[in-house]
């Protein structure tokens, strides 16, 4: 039987210490949620091939530059065709939570801003409690569409 993909959640960030962060795909199916780490390495790698694809095309610096950004923005979208196998052993720090051993999910806005002016300061900040653990997370955009997501799956789990 297939495990099929119910959601992909791009740009989930793992805090770490001194303003860092490990960056994170989140892969949710009816079994579990996979966390598919986004290195340093595949950035390389999608920059490298929009470059040379840019330049294969005549653009200039600044639309390679603006691809380079789309691209990044849009990697996580090849995880809806790979098996959650597959995205799993893609990286050495990828790692699975079993959704049986999730208790509950905690999804809310959160806001940085010092004022009306500065809105582009807010983030989703996303805690998963499961009996392997607590889990805590920043999500670009707006929690409505991963409370959504995330409730298609695990229901009344998703706070």
């Amino acid at each position: 039987m297939s495990e099929g993909i119910s959601a992909v959640i791009p740009l989930v960030r793992k805090p770490k210490s001194f303003g860092r962060s490990d960056t994170y795909t989140l892969v949710v199916t009816g079994t579990r949620m996979v966390f598919a780490e986004l290195t340093g390495d595949m950035l390389k790698e999608i920059t490298a091939e929009v470059q040379r694809k840019g330049k294969e095309e005549g653009k200039g610096f600044f639309a390679r530059w603006g691809d380079q950004l789309k691209a990044s923005m849009n990697y996580a979208e090849r995880y809806w065709q790979m098996t959650p196998d597959e995205a799993l052993r893609e990286t050495p720090g990828n790692f699975a939570i079993q959704n049986t051993s999730v208790k509950k999910i905690k999804v809310s806005t959160k806001d940085e801003s010092r004022g009306s002016d500065d809105a582009a300061r807010s983030y989703t900040e996303l805690k998963i409690e499961a009996s392997v653990g607590k889990f805590e997370f920043r999500v670009d955009g707006h929690a409505k569409p991963i409370k959504e997501a995330l409730q298609g799956v695990f229901g009344d789990l998703v706070k």
